[in-house]
Order: C-alpha cells, then structure tokens, then sequence
C-alpha cells in the first residue's frame, strides 16, 4: 500500500465506514485516525493521537504486538477474522468481536514507512448470532428430551402425521403392543390393515379434522399382536390429540395408549367369580353382614335380615343388633368380637337369638374378622352367620332319646350286674372251670356296656346343661395311683409308670376327674402294643397342676388332631378297625376339664406315639 497524497490520505481516512488508525512504522506512534476508530477503541482522540499504539491498548499488547512487528518486519498484512477481545472502553473492561488488519504502508522504494490499522466491530453481529444458535441448541436440546421422554415413557405414544396417519414415532412401549410389525415410516392402514373396519379409524379422522382431543377408556379394539396372528378382543385408554405446525394448522395426531386387556378380563373374571360366589352363598342359605368400625354401621345381606327378622327400610348398628342376642349369649358374643379385632384372629360363636319381628327364637353360629388399613387401624369387621336352629333341634330330640333309652338300660343292667356277682360267688368252686369263667366274661361285658351307658347319660345330661360339678377337696395323685392300681389288674397286659411331684391338692368332682385319668390311660392301653411302658407324670406348675399320659402307640396323624376331642369323632385306620368304641371319651374329658376352668390337649407323632395333658388349677 502506496499513499503519497496527503490531502487525499487525510478525506480517505476521515470518511472511512470502518475504524483506521495510521502509524510510523518506526516508533509505532499513532500519527492519523478517524472517528470510527475512537469509537471502537471507546478511548478519546488524545489518549491514542501521537501516542506510542500500545500505551492506550496496552490491555491487548501481549496478544498482538507480536504481530504487528511481524508485518513492519516481512512486510506482509496480518489478518484476524472475527476475534474476541477484551478492551478497556470507557473506563471499564468490554468483551467486543472485531475484525482487524495490520497493513503495511511503503515509499517508493518499497520500504515500510507507515502501518495502518483497519478495524470493523460486528460484536452486534455476533451477539445476535450467538443468541440464534443458542435458541437452536435450547430447542434442539428440548427436541432431545421430549423425545427421551417419549422413548422412556410407561405409556405407549406414537406420533402419526398427515392425512394417511403415518408412524413419524414410535416409542418402545407402543411398539410392545405390536410385536413383529413394523410400524415406523408405514401409513397406519398398512402398518395395522385391521383399524380399517373398527370404529376407532373414523375418531382418527374426526380429531384430525377438528382438532377436538379425544379420550377413551376400557375401550375394545379388535387387533392382532402379530402380523399374522389372530385377531383378539383387546382393550385400551387412549388420547387422541391434534398437532399442529407452526402456522396453527393440524398435521398430525399424537397418540397416548395403554392397553387394560389384562385388568378387564381380571375384572370380568372377578365379576363371573363374585356371581358364582353369590350363587353359592345363597343356595346355602349363609348371611353376611359388615360392620364399619368408624360410623358403627351394619350392612346386610337379604339373607342376614331374613334370619334376624330385620324389614329392608330399618339400619342397625353393631350395638343395636346384639340387643336380639339372648341375655346370657350376649356379652359372650360381644367380647369374641372385640377380642377378635384386637388380637386381629378371627372368631366363631353360637347363641340364642330372637329376631326383630318376634318370630321364634332361632340358634346361630356366627364367624369372621376385622379387616385394617395399611396402618393397622381397623376398618371394618364382616362375619359369616348360619342358622342351624333345625339342627339343633334335631340334636336335642337324639340326646333326649339316648338318655331316655340309656336310662331305660340302666335298670336291667343292674339287675343283671347283681345276678351275675352272685353268681360269681356260688361258682367259684365249680368243679367245670368253664363255667366261673364264662361268668367272668360277662360280668366285664356288663360292665363295659355299663361305662358306655353312663357316657350316652353323661353326653346328654351335659348337652341339656344337667351335668352336675359336685367338688371337694382331695389329692390328685392319690387318686391317680388308686387308678394305676386298679388298670394293673384289669389290664396286666401293659407297665405303667408313674412320676411324683409330692403332693397335688385340688378342689374338684372326684369321680369325674376319675373318669377323666381313667378314659386316658384306657386310650393309652388299647393304642400301643401288649407289653409297652405307659409313662404317668403329675407336675405343678404356676398354680396349676399338670398331668400327662404317654404312651408308644401307633400315633395320631396331623389331621386327626384337630378333631380328636370332638363328640362321636373316632380316627378311622387300618390299625384302628380292631378298635371298639363310640368317639365319646375325649369329648366327655375335654367337657369335663373346661367345667373345672382347665385345659386339656394332646401331643403325637405317627408310629412313635402320643401324649394326652390336662391341666387345673390347685386349691
């Protein structure tokens, strides 16, 4: 670059539309420049006008005075396209983007005798393009997590576009509903050719065209899952909602489903199974009720209101209703109740009630339980009740005849029973041996048929409530080793040991405590082999007073158990066929051990034998 006009230099420089600065290319003094460049360096004219250049822009030296001594040296033009600089303009620091040029200005002769400075600021420029490509990348980034929302979403989504309604995205669990299609690229006739019939293809066509989102639930959609699969009754929640361009208007539907098959048909199953449930509760003539344990409120099947006598326009509470059970029922019933939701068990009881409308008193059973929240607070308590006031008739007509017919027995067995020792006494010495022994037999016979009699005497009398507790006081283990004395003779057959705890008094019935032992070591006898050990133990413990019978017998399987103190219950098996008896001696014992405020169960294991305890309370 060659100027030799000053004048001219001078109007070239002044009027200039980009920033000049024109230095001696020895001593880097700014001799010339114009008002753009004071406006980009924001520095006044006499803090640059015939200053050393780096003195005001010493901020930027360490950058580039390398390479504006570069060009006075080579004497070729140093460019910077678009560079960020840091510049002290107006007294504080700017971050501004410019382009320059260091350009070398030579004589005649070709010697470096000026540097001009060119100078163009576009921070504007580059701000405004800086915003534009952030607002790209915020919304390329927004683009980028819609669509990982899409992808992970639990839903189905899909996005179809345009009038053919094809698949623009599908996202994975979509995809699921359809597995082995390809559906991504295809219109939706071709991706799925069975919408074409079903009435979902004209609710498509209706969002598209009027932009209304629609939504549907449990809605039934005829598809196949496969390409070639059949086609099955599925079921869908669903929203169909428009998309629309930048200029507003509808291009596409997007598409959010999930597919409820499962829990419909779980839920017609539970309905089809509630229905059978219901048949079944109704044919046997069960009641249920529910009582919500906040309001005290009763809800009732027809059923239970049949049994109570209750009209379909009265409610009841909890409360109300216990007022039909009979007196002496009535707290008994209530505390299970209360028990039950404490203890969180269920529980069962029978009792007298007397309906509401004053119809015959009627005998129930009733059972059930509390149901809780997560926290363990109760919510509600529901129970099951049946009316067996036949039965028990039915029960009282056959005891009341057992004890009618074994009363009757009683008579001539005693007579016989009379006979049959006199006899015993006139024949011992008959010199036919045959003969005191036949009399022997049957005086056993009579006595076993006695006991059976005055069990079927004593199940009665404790059915109708005529059982009678006579206690005094007396030593248990006195009375247990009179017993042991009296089996060793009648049944030799079997060892009996018995472990003392010393002393064991109690204020009881005497006989039928007796009855009681007698029954166990009786059982213990006639379930083990000839010749076994039975083990006799009277323990006291915390006020109470233990005994146990132990045998090594053929054992109770665990089923049995369970009922073995049931009356008429007898353990019906190969090794028991042999066994003579009628399932009353446990029942009597239990009944007889609960009278006297104690308890009584027993221990067994198959093949290895059983142990029957009892226990009662110590004077």
């Amino acid at each position: 670059m060659n100027l030799t006009d000053g004048e001219e230099l001078q109007h070239i420089i002044t009027h200039a539309p980009i920033g000049i600065c024109i230095l001696d290319a020895d001593t880097f003094v700014a001799e010339m420049l114009n008002d753009k460049f004071l406006e980009i360096a924001g520095k006044p004219r006499e803090a640059i006008l015939n200053k050393w250049y780096w003195e005001p822009f010493a901020e930027v030296r360490s950058y580039y005075e390398a390479a504006l001594i570069g060009v006075k040296e080579t004497g070729e033009a140093y460019y910077a396209d678009e560079v960020e600089m840091a510049l002290i303009r107006h007294g504080r620091e700017e971050t501004i983007y410019v382009k320059f040029v260091y350009a070398p200005v030579k004589d005649g002769t070709g010697k470096v005798t000026k540097l001009a400075v060119w100078v163009l600021e576009n921070t504007r420029q580059v701000s405004e393009r800086q915003k534009i490509q952030a607002a790209r990348l915020a919304m390329q980034a927004e683009r980028d997590r819609l669509h990982e929302f899409f992808m992970q979403a639990p839903a189905g989504i899909c996005v179809l576009n345009g009038p053919e309604m094809t698949f623009e995205l599908v996202n994975p669990r979509y995809q699921e509903l359809f597995p082995g299609r390809k559906l991504l690229g295809k219109p939706l006739f071709e991706a799925v050719p069975e919408v074409r019939d079903a009435p979902i293809w004209d609710v498509l066509q209706k969002v598209y065209h009027t932009g209304k989102t629609f939504e549907g639930n449990d809605l039934l959609i005829p598809l196949a899952r496969t390409p070639d699969g059949p086609v099955e009754n599925r079921y869908f929640n669903f929203i169909y909602q428009a998309r629309t361009d930048i200029n507003g208007n509808i291009d596409g539907i997007l598409v959010f489903v999930y597919e409820v098959t499962e829990n419909i048909v779980g839920r017609l199953e539970l309905k089809q199974a509630q229905n059978i449930l219901q048949l079944a509760v109704d044919a046997s003539g069960i009641g249920i009720w529910t009582v919500d344990l906040t309001t005290g409120i009763m809800t009732l099947t027809p059923r239970t209101r049949a049994i109570h006598g209750i009209p379909t326009d009265t409610h009841l509470t909890l409360e109300k209703a216990s007022e039909m059970i009979v007196e002496e029922f009535r707290e008994k019933v209530m505390s299970s109740i209360n028990e039950a939701i404490v203890n969180k068990c269920d529980f069962i009881e029978e009792y007298w009630l007397q309906p509401m409308d004053g119809s015959p008193r009627r005998w129930l059973k009733s059972n059930g339980r509390a149901y809780y929240d997560i926290s363990g607070k109760p919510l509600y308590v529901t129970g099951a009740i049946f009316d067996f006031t036949e039965q028990k008739a039915d029960d009282t007509r056959k005891n009341d005849f057992i004890g009618m017919v074994s009363h009757e027995l009683k008579t001539p067995l005693t007579s016989l029973n009379a006979i049959i020792q006199v006899l015993n006494l006139k024949l011992k010495s008959h010199e036919d041996s045959f003969v005191p022994g036949a009399v022997a037999k049957a005086n056993t016979q009579v006595k076993k048929m006695t006991g059976m009699i005055n069990g079927f005497l004593n199940i009665s009398r404790l059915e109708s409530g005529k059982i009678a507790i006579e206690k005094r006081r007396f030593d248990l283990e006195e009375l247990i080793s009179e017993i042991i004395e009296e089996t060793k003779v009648t049944n030799p057959s079997h060892n009996v040991a018995f472990d003392k705890s010393g002393s064991a008094l109690i204020n009881a019935d005497h006989d039928k405590i007796a009855s009681v032992i007698t029954n166990l070591i009786s059982n213990a006898i006639k379930y083990s082999p000839k010749g076994q050990m039975l083990t006799i133990r009277c323990e006291v413990k915390a006020g109470n007073v233990q005994v146990s019978v132990k045998d090594k017998g053929i054992g109770i399987a665990p089923d049995d158990m369970k009922n073995i103190f049931d009356r008429y219950y007898r353990v019906i098996q190969k090794d028991t066929q042999h066994i003579s008896g009628f399932g009353i001696g446990l029942y009597l014992s239990a009944e007889i051990i609960v009278h006297h405020n104690g308890k009584i169960w027993a221990e067994s294991e198959p093949g290895k034998g059983s142990t029957f305890y009892f226990s009662l309370p110590l004077d």
